[in-house]
């Protein structure tokens, strides 16, 4: 029996917001700019960024800043890697400042989030966020509440699709893989779901990700009010 529900944030509960595209763009640009580099459509590339579109799989989509940042490492190898660190860093954090993208949630988010709560669902929020950027998302959307965990990249050193970013949240809770489902847009999530056996790992088209993206998914469902629909199917 499913007792623990996992959520991505990004795309899944949260919308995804033109902002953050042109926030990307625009680091890369600064990055080129700043660090002359000759080779801006692959570093693009590497990043997911290909033919004028976000991959679902791509790290601008559902990667860290630590990984942008291991990229832009390999684009400037002679440059300090802590100061170039600190410089992105401080971007991210400028960038969001200036561009002030919105919290805009999944249609019906606050209902649905409750509804699993009567029923005695536990409910976590997984995502390659860091804890500050999970926790802003938590207070914005209102549901702080109805959230009983948050898993992030920060936590631990792990991230998405590592079975090893969950390890420390099996041990506090004293719950197994047996007992958890995941709820994801793209198929990082769907390999997370996968890598550590979970009973349930469900896609939802609300995101970056198509049918195609999230064919490993043993659910695709068009968002998570569909998935709360069809609870009878994902936890029999």
């Amino acid at each position: 029996m499913i007792k623990w529900l996992l959520f991505d944030k990004d795309g899944t509960l949260l919308e995804f917001d033109e902002t953050w595209s042109e926030i990307s763009l625009v680091m890369i640009d600064r990055f080129v700019e700043k660090y002359h580099i000759d080779h801006k459509q692959s570093l693009q590339e590497e990043l997911g960024y290909v033919n004028d579109r976000f991959l679902s799989s791509g790290i601008l989509a559902s990667g860290t800043l630590s990984d942008i940042i291991n990229v832009f490492t390999k684009y400037a190898p002679e440059n300090d890697k802590q100061e170039l660190e600190k410089w992105t860093v401080q971007l991210s954090k400028d960038l969001i400042s200036e561009y002030e993208p919105e919290t805009i949630v999944i249609e019906g988010l606050l209902d649905t989030l409750k509804a699993f709560k009567d029923k005695q669902y536990n409910i976590a929020i997984i995502t390659s966020d860091d804890i500050d950027g999970t926790e802003r998302f938590i207070k914005d959307a209102g549901v702080e509440h109805l959230i009983d965990e948050k898993i992030t990249a920060s936590i631990n050193g792990y991230q998405k699709p590592n079975p090893k970013m969950v390890e420390d949240f099996y041990k506090k809770w004293d719950v197994s893989p047996n007992e958890i489902a995941i709820i994801g847009d793209t198929p990082t999530d769907i390999q997370m779901g996968k890598n550590a056996h979970f009973r349930a790992v469900v896609g939802v088209l609300s995101g970056t990700g198509n049918k195609e993206d999230l064919v490993d998914a043993d659910y695709i469902y068009q968002d998570i009010n569909e998935f709360y629909k069809q609870e009878a199917e994902w936890n029999k």
